[in-house]
């Protein structure tokens, strides 16, 4: 009994762990569990299958087939080539085969198609896995911020705390009066509505990073990331040159490779569609063979018969007929049904030819259809060329202007926390007041912040230009 306690207990406290994240587990965890990119996984698997049926349309069709049926009223029966009228019972088995022999080229053009498609559907999937890591990596960012700005409003209401301290025992000591401390009071309790609403943006962060990575909300309370040491910003590198950079993408990145793939598809399209004007070549062959039940064979013994066919002139004696051979119905039985199917065996070949002459003009717009969608894809590998060079030379811009303003917002923070420092030292003294205190906390509160926002900022931007140059976002 004392034993299962413990382990209640024991498990009771694990669900209380913190889970601390880096950037590097939320991108592997983002990779297997968001849903864009098993969506981008299932577009691959539906383009293999369709590539499997374009392969299928080169192959021979063969098709077997069954009939089992009953027929009443005068027909000639197609078995025996005879009339029958009563009801007669009929089976009809067979297997047909037909193989296109040419078309244009069509069914050879959409198997190459069919295979650029594949290839696009998979480097849309490598771009959807590149956005999936911006994303986490821009949601795990602005955690790092926030956390940092949570950490500002504690440290400004821990400083405001001191005071209503100290502001306490000289107001008890008769060295202040009751206005001084209702001030300092009013301003922790502003303080502290800072902090609420800091740690309410934190939160916020955290849960928008959570439901990027498709993890429960309701471990948001235990949801963690782990702080990297980047206090020496001035350390961390950027390219000197964007130029590299715009290069290194334009040949690696799969949003151009996607491009390209995709105009080589359209060029297809157009072998495809030429290919209505060209004649086409079929080729069939059928097998069957049948049962009726109106085949009989001779099952018994015939009788032998004459009959007077005229009279011998002069004598008038009766000229008979040769012998003939006379069957009873009772002599004629069901042919088996074996048999029949042995005997019935029937074959064919056709070669049909097909010579388009008009069709209402369809061949001739799904050409001009097909020569829309090649200039349009030349347009979006172009677009995505350009939007490539954009992104790369605007990421270097706002790299450089981000080094600057945290420079500047740096050298703003030592400043103003020295400014509060003092600030702090002459309130304690009775030589300032409350409300230019109060202004040197708040010079220093939004220097720090600005100082964190430039830093996280540059930091994101020089990640950002090394994963255009095909390197991994981390933050090692």
């Amino acid at each position: 009994m004392s034993r299962l306690i413990v382990l209640f207990c024991l498990l009771f406290s694990l669900k209380g762990v913190a889970q601390v994240w880096t950037l590097d587990s939320c991108i592997r965890y983002a990779y297997e569990n968001n849903l864009s990119i098993q969506i981008s996984e299932q577009n691959i698997a539906l383009s293999e299958i369709n590539e499997t049926a374009a392969i299928g349309g080169l192959l021979p069709t063969l098709n077997a087939q069954g009939t089992h049926g009953y027929n009443w009223g005068q027909r000639i029966d197609q078995f025996t080539n005879q009339f029958a009228s009563q009801r007669i019972r009929s089976n009809n088995l067979g297997v047909a085969s037909s193989l296109n022999l040419f078309n244009g080229l069509q069914q050879l053009n959409t198997v190459k198609q069919a295979n650029l498609n594949t290839e696009a559907s998979k480097w849309n999937y490598e771009k959807m896995r590149n956005d999936i890591a911006l994303n986490v990596a821009s949601g795990y960012l602005n955690v790092l911020i926030n956390k940092e700005f949570v950490d500002i409003a504690q440290r400004t209401f821990d400083a405001t705390s001191r005071q209503v301290k100290r502001m306490e025992n000289l107001v008890a000591a008769g060295q202040m009066s009751q206005g001084n401390l209702n001030d300092i009071l009013a301003q922790q309790a502003s303080d502290n509505a800072s902090y609420v609403s800091a740690n309410s943006n934190y939160q916020l962060a955290k849960l928008s990073l959570m439901q990027l990575l498709r993890l429960d909300s309701k471990q948001l309370a235990t949801f963690d990331v782990i702080t990297p040491t980047l206090d020496d910003v001035e350390n961390i590198a950027m390219i000197s040159n964007p130029d590299v950079v715009v290069q290194a993408a334009l040949s690696n990145f799969p949003e151009i490779k996607s491009a390209q793939t995709n105009l080589a598809s359209a060029g297809i399209g157009k072998k495809i569609a030429k290919g209505g004007y060209f004649p086409s070549l079929n080729a069939s062959f059928t097998y069957g063979t049948g049962y009726s039940g109106a085949a009989k064979v001779l099952t018994g013994n015939p009788d032998t018969m004459s009959f007077p066919i005229g009279t011998v002139i002069g004598s008038g004696e009766f000229v008979m007929s040769f012998p003939q051979l006379s069957y009873a119905t009772t002599d004629y039985s069901l042919k088996p049904w074996n048999e029949q199917l042995r005997d019935n065996v029937n074959r064919s070949l056709f070669f049909t030819l097909n010579v388009p002459l008009f069709n209402g003009f369809t061949t001739h717009t799904s050409v001009k259809r097909a020569e829309v969608n090649y200039l349009t894809a030349e347009l979006k590998l172009e677009q995505a060329r350009q939007t490539i060079e954009q992104n790369v030379y605007s990421a270097y811009t706002s790299a450089q202007g981000a080094l600057a303003t945290y420079n500047a917002s740096k050298a703003s923070a030592e400043a103003s926390e020295k400014a509060f420092s003092w600030a702090e030292v002459r309130y304690e003294q009775g030589l300032t007041n409350s409300v230019e205190f109060s202004d040197a906390r708040t010079r220093r509160e939004n220097a720090l912040a600005n100082m964190t926002r430039s830093k996280y900022d540059y930091i994101f931007k020089v990640k950002v230009l090394e994963f255009y140059q095909g390197n991994a976002i981390t933050l090692k």
